[in-house]
């Protein structure tokens, strides 16, 4: 009697487990039904807003030129310039929204607002790495460019910029250490 009640339990549990199983996995296919419905359904606004994040060709070519700009500006250590091109560059993102957009314009924002290329450099930086990133995603530029690398820049942890010449002119040390680098990728266009 103790095995016939022990197998009516276990036959009740493993109803029980399928019955969860089954009802999971309807749960699950329903689920996915309606998420592909409500987006069939929706209003494509939000994809349309996405887009008209992203640059135009026309748009990033000159955002590019204003970043080479403010790199011969640093590669002549002059702050006043550096600073005006930045707000070049500013000027060019306009109000288009994105991460990294965003990154780019807080980088162009803080060489725009002091003279220091010192702390132009700092910003100089990472506004360099996003600006890659920008025209390897877009495949934007008119010509060719040169990713340039220093080794010895921000205590020998090296740092990359770009520029149109293939010739090194470095940014991060400028007059000091002018031909420091070396070309590390050609982005053809």
């Amino acid at each position: 009697m103790i095995m016939k009640q022990k197998k009516s339990i276990l036959a009740v549990v493993c109803t029980a487990i399928l019955f969860g199983f089954t009802s999971c996995g309807n749960s699950q296919k329903q689920t996915a039904e309606n998420d592909h419905a409500d987006h069939q359904a929706m209003d494509h606004s939000d994809h349309d807003a996405h887009q008209s994040a992203k640059l135009t060709k026309e748009q990033t070519q000159l955002v590019l030129a204003s970043y080479l700009e403010v790199k011969d500006a640093l590669v002549q250590t002059d702050g006043e310039a550096a600073s005006t091109a930045a707000k070049g560059l500013l000027d060019n993102l306009g109000d288009h929204k994105s991460e990294r957009l965003d990154k780019i314009r807080f980088d162009a924002e803080h060489i725009n607002e002091t003279k220091d290329a010192g702390h132009q450099r700092d910003h100089f930086n990472t506004l360099s790495d996003n600006i890659y990133e920008l025209i390897k995603a877009s495949a934007a530029n008119e010509n060719i460019i040169y990713r340039q690398y220093c080794p010895m820049a921000f205590d020998n942890k090296g740092a990359y910029w770009l520029s149109s010449e293939e010739q090194i002119r470095n940014p991060y040390f400028g007059d000091r250490m002018l031909s420091c680098g070396s070309v590390r990728e050609v982005i053809s266009k």
